[in-house]
């Protein structure tokens, strides 16, 4: 099955145009979780101050996505795969079991929260199962991975088509059921600062960092690669995170769920969730079969498609889904060290890698870049620092008032790339 090899992609296989990235990532950023996302930043923040960060924050961490998108696209290899460049070999195991968990665990999120919103929604038709729900959203989403990338085009369009139709008709029933300039007007409570709600924003697209290349290296070419990936997660994304925040500031309830069943809206939200769940879901389930390979190349992927959609779906009916603020930074301190040192390798240091070089276990990239590993761990422990705070409620003096004022991640992105760089030069 085409598409489940970490082997570069040439020639004929490079079938994925701007308008399909677009629909990919348009989807992707349509999901129950950005609802969720969007509703932490409200009542702590303003509504003004929350659509700044969401703006200011997918601006950021989009422009991220879309350069592993064209690392992606040049070399036609997957991220993990890229990250051997400035790790090793060896080096980038240790990312790949961390994205493989990380990516597992949002399966069983997304299902997660796709299944409270579907048995919140079925409650007011009159039917309640949960299990249910996951069970069927999960096997859904194994079986829309497992085609495979060849058949997504048309069925990623069609379905990116109907989500855009039913997201602009919940958003305009959100509109028209509160008063905007109302809403505007009521003050923040303080609980986060602006900066902090900044890095939760930044925290959802860089959580994609660690996959954008899968899909990148389908793309015919390096600005569809770019805008698609750019645009398409910008757009929904930052749509789902202002809904979240309107009417979690419209409504006083901190369950986004709750929200959604309130309007009783019925069969078109439970539509959304259907398709959202699928249509973000199956790139963690396919990359996390991608990933696998970069640590045992022999492994079937297909077969790691239906272990990762089970794992997910069992996780699923017993993960707390409570600690997901927690989950969402923690991810940034993993992810934004990485990225940032990928980033920097690939456009500041090398300009460009050799597939072939990559792929080879006795060729240069062989072993461990142990600076490559000792920055990251670095800028690891630095975000954290930063964030301990909004995370545990430890204040560190001096790093705590510096996370609350600048945040973690634009911090250790700046430091780790810095460090990166003159380590390397």
């Amino acid at each position: 099955m085409g598409g489940y090899d970490i082997k570069p992609i040439r020639g004929k296989e490079r079938t994925f145009t701007l308008a399909t990235l677009l629909a990919i990532w348009f989807g992707a950023g349509i999901s129950i979780a950005e609802f969720w996302a969007g509703a932490l930043l409200t009542p702590a923040l303003s509504l003004g101050a929350a659509l700044a960060v969401i703006v200011l924050g997918h601006l950021l961490g989009n422009a991220v996505m879309g350069l592993i998108a064209i690392e992606g696209e040049e070399t036609g290899l997957p991220t993990m795969v890229l990250s051997r460049a400035p790790l090793g070999i060896k080096g980038s195991l240790l990312p790949s079991v961390l994205n493989y968990l990380q990516l597992i665990g949002w399966t069983a999120i997304m299902l997660i929260v796709g299944a409270r919103a579907m048995n919140a929604v079925s409650k007011v038709l009159g039917f309640e199962n949960y299990a249910f729900w996951v069970l069927l959203l999960g096997i859904l989403v194994t079986l829309w991975t497992y085609i495979g990338p060849k058949n997504w085009e048309k069925l990623e369009k069609v379905a990116a088509l109907l989500l855009l139709l039913l997201s602009l008709w919940l958003t305009y029933i959100t509109l028209e059921k509160f008063s905007l300039g109302e809403l505007f007007s009521k003050p923040g409570t303080g609980e986060i600062g602006l900066m902090l709600g900044l890095d939760l924003v930044i925290a959802m697209p860089l959580s994609w960092a660690p996959l954008i290349a899968d899909y990148s290296r389908f793309a015919k070419g390096r600005k569809a690669a770019f805008w698609g990936t750019y645009l398409g997660y910008f757009v929904s994304s930052g749509l789902f995170y202002f809904v979240g925040a309107l009417t979690n500031i419209a409504v006083g309830e901190s369950d986004p769920i709750s929200i959604i069943a309130a309007y009783g809206l019925g069969i078109p939200v439970m539509l959304v969730v259907v398709f959202s769940t699928v249509t973000t879901t199956f790139m963690d389930v396919y990359s996390a079969a991608i990933t696998y390979k970069n640590v045992s190349p022999k492994a079937d992927a297909e077969k790691q498609v239906l272990l990762v959609g089970a794992l997910g779906i069992l996780l699923a009916l017993f993960f707390p889904m409570e600690e997901y603020e927690g989950f969402l930074l923690l991810i940034g301190g993993a992810f934004v060290s990485l990225t940032a040192i990928m980033i920097t390798d690939y456009f500041l240091i090398r300009g460009q890698y050799k597939a072939e070089e990559l792929l080879d276990e006795s060729g240069p990239f062989a072993g461990y870049n142990l600076k490559a590993l000792l920055v990251w761990a670095v800028g690891f422990a630095f975000y954290m620092a930063l964030a301990v705070e909004g995370l545990f409620g430890l204040h560190v003096p001096i790093l705590s008032d510096l996370g609350y004022r600048l945040g973690s991640s634009i911090p250790t992105f700046t430091l780790v790339s810095a460090l990166y760089y003159l380590l390397e030069r």
